[in-house]
């Protein structure tokens, strides 16, 4: 590993392994080129130079892909921003963003930035972690010849599509969560951190909204036709469909808000039909305690009763009665569907 000397905090090149760069071509076969060929490459109009780095790059990487691709100071000093935060800027021919990818819907604060710069037949990704996504999208067009005919807009269209899809799958992973906890609030009844489990998801949530809020003024800008214009597109309606499923993310992530009330209201129809399950026991066993407890005062009067005081055999009696009235009650509860 190359350590980088100039500058004051020594910062690290990054290595090979965490370096791809992808000349995709109309007429050839896509080459995986090092840093160094890729530097060199005379990029056609029929190919496209995709150049992905994952970690930090050194003042010196960043000079080199300055100096061949002729990026403005803004630009490159982009490629360096730690501050995280979506943002979108128009440097020249080219053009530089920022968003979030991949949110885990455990921490949907803790996602991992993905910074963007596109020229004409250039491509360049940055981001601190791996993503899972831009691995899935290398895969998958790998084989496909025709993304040389692709300008940079087209492709950055792409990525950002796929971000997006990780947008829905964070909140379908939450709206997962909140399937579950409805099928153990209504086959567990008992269980007592309901409420504490919703309150986590709802909060999660509103971390996740926000985090995808933040992004709306920039795919908002993405769909301007002044920014259309400003990358020298082909497609002036490129990133139109992006925008579209963007605001399908976000809707999706404000009504499974209301989704946790839904679930709220299930735990709490199921904690009442607890209760009333608890009540009704209590009322039958007071109800089947009545009869003794009439029959008791009945015989605690001081009044003459039918039954000799003095003959062990009318307590049994008394107490045939009581049981043979519970009895019949508990017959016309069991009739009635009470119990």
């Amino acid at each position: 590993m190359a350590i980088a000397t100039r500058t004051r905090n020594r910062q690290r090149t990054v290595p090979e392994d965490r370096l791809r760069a992808r000349l995709f071509d109309a007429d050839r076969t896509d080459r995986l080129l090092p840093l160094e060929k890729a530097l060199k490459a005379r990029v056609s109009s029929r190919q496209l130079l995709w150049i992905d780095i994952e970690g930090e790059m050194s003042d010196e990487q960043r000079r080199d892909l300055a100096e061949r691709f002729e990026l403005e100071r803004d630009t490159t000093e982009a490629l360096a921003d730690r501050d995280a935060g979506p943002s979108l800027e128009l440097h020249g021919r080219h053009f530089r963003l920022r968003i979030a990818a991949e949110p885990d819907p455990k921490r949907p604060a803790d996602a991992t930035w993905l910074d963007i710069v596109a020229g004409p037949n250039l491509v360049i990704s940055r981001h601190a972690e791996p993503l899972s996504f831009l691995e899935a999208l290398n895969e998958r067009i790998a084989a496909d010849a025709t993304i040389g005919e692709l300008d940079s807009a087209e492709f950055v269209a792409s990525m950002l599509d796929a971000a997006v899809t990780t947008y829905h799958a964070a909140v379908d992973g939450i709206e997962d969560e909140l399937d579950a906890h409805d099928a153990r609030s209504l086959a567990q009844p008992r269980s007592r951190d309901g409420v504490a489990q919703l309150v986590e998801i709802r909060r999660r949530i509103g971390r996740l909204r926000r985090l995808l809020a933040a992004h709306r003024e920039l795919f908002a800008s993405l769909g301007r036709p002044d920014f259309a214009r400003g990358i020298e597109s082909a497609d002036p309606e490129v990133f139109l469909p992006v925008v579209s499923r963007f605001d399908g993310a976000l809707l999706s992530a404000e009504s499974t808000r209301e989704t946790v009330l839904s679930s709220f209201n299930v735990l709490m129809t199921r904690t009442a039909q607890r209760t009333n399950d608890v009540m009704r026991v209590l009322t039958m066993a007071t109800v089947l305690a009545l009869p003794a407890t009439v029959t008791a005062g009945l015989l605690g009067m001081n009044l003459i009763i039918p039954l000799p005081n003095n003959d062990p055999g009318a307590f049994w009696v008394v107490m045939a009665m009581v049981l043979g009235v519970e009895v019949l009650m508990l017959g016309l509860a069991r009739w009635r569907g009470w119990i």
